[in-house]
């Protein structure tokens, strides 16, 4: 696959995965304030879903890297290199203070369908930092398809 190919898939991957991120965040937080949102609930569930599905995927692809079991074979360039970075930001604990950082993805497996205070604060803080990785990861994306400006 061309590099570029590439770079268009995991772009528009990324945007799918921000555009759940941020309806989720935009919910949590007016709910928080006991603001109305407007957000119905089935683009709710369908961003929860998203986000569950990618943080499967990643609590599986992450063990298969940290085990080093596999050299993450099955899975494009682009995925591997934001798995690498997940696993590169765990260990910057001054950066990343989140429950998805200093647990798992599998954390916010849990915390996604939780209906406490606390867990949806943790939340927050989770889909907040995972969206600067992810937005991070995309530039590349974007300065592969778009070249130097």
């Amino acid at each position: 696959m061309e590099t570029k190919e590439l770079a268009f898939q995991s772009f528009e991957r990324n945007q799918s995965l921000l555009e759940s991120i941020n309806r989720m965040l935009i919910h949590l937080r007016l709910s928080k304030k006991g603001v109305d949102d407007k957000i119905s609930v089935a683009d709710i569930n369908a961003s929860k879903q998203y986000i569950s599905d990618f943080m499967t995927k990643l609590e599986q692809l992450v063990s298969t890297a940290q085990n080093n079991a596999d050299p993450l074979i099955g899975i494009d360039l682009r995925y591997r290199n934001l798995v690498r970075k997940y696993v590169d930001a765990k260990s910057k604990k001054t950066q990343f203070k989140s429950a998805l950082f200093k647990s798992s993805p599998q954390k916010v497996l849990e915390l996604i369908n939780s209906d406490t205070a606390e867990d949806r604060i943790k939340l927050i803080d989770s889909l907040a930092e995972f969206r600067k990785l992810v937005q991070t990861h995309g530039l590349s994306d974007i300065r592969e398809l778009m070249g130097e400006i």
